[in-house]
């Protein structure tokens, strides 16, 4: 299914409450996923995307971050890397678990990160 047509617009770089919720929910599943396992899906409008999916569409978003996901971020690819940037965007939350992504769904590809 086309991303563009379950995804909302952002709004001159705004998302919309769904969409920052769904982003926190990615991050959970992105954090729980097995290296063995397919990638995670995560309901959006009552259609199960992929995680990857929703770091893409929030790849422009311009909102901050609330601390609670910030928090699982930090979980996921250490502390000292978030909490370097102070306050971060949805954006660069959205380009720091890209590429965790791509290198769980094809083997040969290397994180940026451990």
């Amino acid at each position: 299914m086309d991303m563009h047509k379950v995804f909302p617009d952002l709004f001159e770089g705004h998302a919309p409450i769904t969409l920052q919720n769904a982003f926190h929910e990615a991050l959970e599943a992105l954090e729980e996923w097995s290296e063995k396992a397919e990638e995670p899906l995560i309901p959006i409008h009552g259609v199960a995307m992929p995680i990857s999916s929703v770091f893409v569409r929030m790849s422009d978003c311009t909102d901050l971050m609330p601390l609670r996901t910030q928090g699982v971020l930090e979980a996921i690819i250490g502390r000292d890397l978030v909490r370097a940037s102070g306050r971060m965007l949805y954006a660069d939350a959205a380009r720091l678990a890209m590429p965790l992504c791509a290198a769980r769904t094809d083997p040969d590809a290397l994180p940026a990160y451990p």
